[in-house]
C-alpha cells in the first residue's frame, strides 16, 4: 500500500524535472541561423537610425546651449549603437562558428 504513493511521487518529481522549463536543450543550427539573421535585420535598423542621427547631427549647426546639448546627445546614442552593432557582428561571428563545429561533428 505504501508503495504506490511513493511510486507515483517519483513519477510525478521525474515528469516535473523533465518537463523543466531550464532544462532546455543547446540552441541548433537552426536556431543560430534564426538568430544571425534577426541580429541582420537589427544591424540594418542601427545603421538607419545611425544615418538619420548623423543628418540631424548635420542640421545642428547653432552655437546655442540647446543644439550644442542635442548635438551631445546624438554622440552618445551614436556611440551606443555603434557598440550594438559591434556586439551584433560578434554575435553573428561566434553563432557562425558554433555551426560550423556542429556541422564538423555531424549535427544537422
Amino acid at each position: 500500500m505504501l508503495e504506490r504513493p511513493c511510486l507515483a511521487l517519483l513519477v510525478w518529481a521525474f515528469l516535473a524535472l523533465a518537463a523543466a522549463p531550464g532544462l532546455a536543450l543547446p540552441p541548433g543550427p537552426g536556431d543560430l541561423t534564426r538568430s544571425i539573421e534577426t541580429s541582420r535585420k537589427t544591424i540594418a535598423d542601427d545603421e538607419r537610425i545611425l544615418g538619420a542621427y548623423d543628418n540631424e547631427m548635420r542640421a545642428t549647426v547653432a552655437n546655442d546651449p540647446a543644439s550644442a546639448r542635442r548635438r551631445e546627445e546624438i554622440r552618445i546614442l551614436k556611440q551606443h549603437y555603434v557598440r550594438e552593432i559591434e556586439n551584433l557582428k560578434a554575435r553573428i561571428a561566434d553563432d557562425y562558428r558554433q555551426i560550423q563545429e556542429m556541422r564538423a561533428r555531424g549535427v544537422q
